[in-house]
């Protein structure tokens, strides 16, 4: 296993896109957005059990999109000191597989909402799980990963006030050093 896996404290930079996104918004109904951006992990520790691994933290997270109804939406990393770190394990040795899960606080901001007004500033109500359990290579090249369940959205401060959802995910990640 020597070499599969990058050494704690080096730092992975990632760019990633999604088409085709969907959010659901209350009043509005399903609005479909097309994300980029990137994340920055580092390797926090390792992982002794099963076939082995890594714990990564999430250092920078932020991606976007432009809407002709809702101006820029923003999704940033949120707390990072509440957010559980994110686990890439090895399935399989032959050949080499990983299951890597990223574990996501962020805030959601949407210049232009419904209704008007200044921009509204979202959080997710819990952590977001994005997985791809299918890696040949890590950092990843191409590698598509996937919401695990929608993400509710409340206004900062206000988690029972649900106003909008992430319902899926699909992001492509590549290695940008």
């Amino acid at each position: 296993m020597f070499g599969l896996l990058p050494p704690i404290g080096l730092e992975i930079p990632c760019s990633a896109y999604g088409v085709n996104i969907p959010l659901k918004v209350n009043v509005l109904g399903i609005i479909t957005l097309d994300f980029k951006g990137g994340i920055k992990e580092r390797v926090e520790a390792n992982i002794s059990g099963g076939l082995g691994g890594i714990k990564l933290k999430v250092i920078g997270f932020e991606m976007s999109a432009d809407s002709p109804v809702l101006g820029k939406v923003t999704i940033s990393q949120a707390d990072v000191d509440t957010t559980p770190l994110s686990l890439l394990e090895l399935i399989s040795n032959l050949p080499p597989t990983f299951r890597h899960t990223r574990f996501l606080d962020f805030t959601m901001t949407i210049e232009r909402p419904p209704g008007g007004g200044p921009p509204l500033v979202l959080a997710n109500t819990k952590t977001a799980r994005v997985l791809n359990d299918k890696l040949t290579v890590y950092p990843p090249q191409g590698a598509v990963y996937q919401l695990q369940e929608p993400v509710d959205l409340a206004p900062v401060g206000a988690p029972n006030q649900v106003v909008a959802q992430l319902l899926q995910y699909p992001t492509t990640w590549s290695h940008n050093p």
